[in-house]
């Protein structure tokens, strides 16, 4: 049986909604809007252990197309009062004309999610501390956008490759 982490904001309780849609198997890794730390040596060297010591096949990045901390950003309301809205904010000024380009909040949310999955995956593949865990043992990255209002799921995988990388 595969056995998945997911990493994904607590915000809207999507581990109950996961767990009902992919069982009870699996582990969470929560932050809030899904921005971890991972410049925080300790945090790291915390889930590198874990990752050596449990039998994670995957990682899967999910994110709440109806996050707070995203819609706050894309609306353009005042005043950011965390590290996830700073960390949002941050890629929303970045890719601005990327986010920008779509009409509605929700393509505005994908594509705002797409940009922090790609961060995130890179950062999970390229970290000194998890580099090796995540090859080593094979593990894969992919990302879920979760619409939990409509009910609708959207697989995503990522373009990283771990094969012909020494470990």
């Amino acid at each position: 049986m595969q056995k998945n982490l997911y990493l994904v904001c607590p915000t809207h309780q999507l581990e109950a909604y996961i767990q009902s849609k992919f069982g009870t198997h699996h582990l969470f890794l929560t932050a809030l809007g899904s921005v971890f730390r991972f410049e925080e040596v300790r945090f790291v060297e915390k889930v590198a252990d874990f990752l050596m010591q449990d039998a994670i096949d995957r990682i899967t990045i999910v994110h709440d197309l109806n996050c707070p901390f995203k819609n706050k950003i894309i609306n353009h309301e005042k005043g950011l009062h965390s590290y996830a809205e700073e960390y949002l904010f941050e890629i929303y000024i970045d890719h601005y004309y990327r986010i920008n380009q779509f009409e509605s909040r929700k393509e505005k949310a994908r594509e705002m999610a797409l940009i922090h999955s790609e961060n995130l995956t890179h950062t999970l593949y390229h970290h000194p501390l998890l580099e090796k865990p995540i090859r080593q043992k094979g593990i894969a990255i992919n990302s879920l956008l979760v619409d939990w209002k409509t009910n609708q799921l959207e697989k995503v995988n990522t373009s990283f490759s771990t094969a012909g990388t020494a470990a």
